[in-house]
């Protein structure tokens, strides 16, 4: 018999739900689950979660109140979802979560190899180099915004459409790009990627940090009240500097 399993997967957490139970069963399970956690209901908020349907057959109105009761009650944050059945996902779909008819998994690539010819000259052994981020691109869409205290992570480009509250934190390998007002603390490029960038309708972060740069807002920068245009900040001359879009 499957059980309910939470776990830990990509940048957050997995729950795999159990198709043999009835759906209310499910509900009662993984609330059980949840609520093992020690402080339950601030332990787990600002997780990102992937939900396991299985082959489970559910419609629009399922899967929106089980997102909004993990959402509201939990605070977790519901990014995406794996659902084979057609119905299951097209709900998935209309609630703008990621949605794969499978789980996906993760494949190393492997370095090709060439049968040596004899008495040929050696094959000059190539260099390892960071890839630029576009060719990183694994960008997550957040159609919401971060409240202060959440952090969100992400490997890739991160794109936000919403605000970033102030004392929330978002942090990606790639850009960051806030469709709203940011006040909270990104940090973009964080594995070294000086290339990556952060882009604002406002910029109003009182600390940027992109790879292993740190620059720190003038202190009046967060009494400012009038609006700006967008705004991007970006590594040049090995600074970060801020430039009008």
């Amino acid at each position: 018999m499957q059980e309910l399993e939470i776990k830990g997967w990509r940048n957050g957490l997995l729950v795999v739900l159990p198709e043999a139970d009835a759906w209310d069963e499910v509900r009662s399970s993984l609330e059980a689950r949840l609520n093992e956690a020690k402080d339950a209901r601030t332990f787990w908020r600002g997780a990102q979660v992937t939900l396991d349907f299985g082959s489970r057959e559910l419609g629009l109105e399922d899967v929106e109140e089980l997102c909004s009761w993990l959402r509201e009650f939990w605070g977790l944050i519901p990014l995406a979802a794996v659902a084979p059945d057609p119905q299951t996902q097209a709900a998935c779909e209309k609630l703008v979560l990621k949605t794969y008819a499978v789980l996906p998994t993760i494949q190393k690539a492997t370095a090709d190899r060439e049968t040596p010819v004899v008495g040929a000259a050696p094959a000059p052994v190539p260099q390892k180099a960071t890839p630029p981020s576009s060719e990183l691109n694994n960008a997550l869409y957040l159609f919401r915004s971060v409240r202060s205290g959440q952090r969100i992570e992400h490997s890739g480009n991160l794109v936000i459409c919403g605000d970033v509250s102030a004392d929330a934190e978002v942090v990606a390998t790639g850009d960051i790009i806030v469709v709203g007002r940011l006040r909270g603390r990104p940090h973009a490029g964080c594995q070294g990627d000086e290339s990556a960038k952060i882009v604002a309708s406002e910029l109003r972060a009182p600390q940027l940090r992109i790879a292993g740069k740190i620059a720190a807002a003038p202190h009046e920068e967060g009494l400012r009240t009038e609006k700006r245009s967008s705004e991007v900040a970006r590594i040049e001359n090995g600074e970060i500097q801020v430039f009008p879009l």
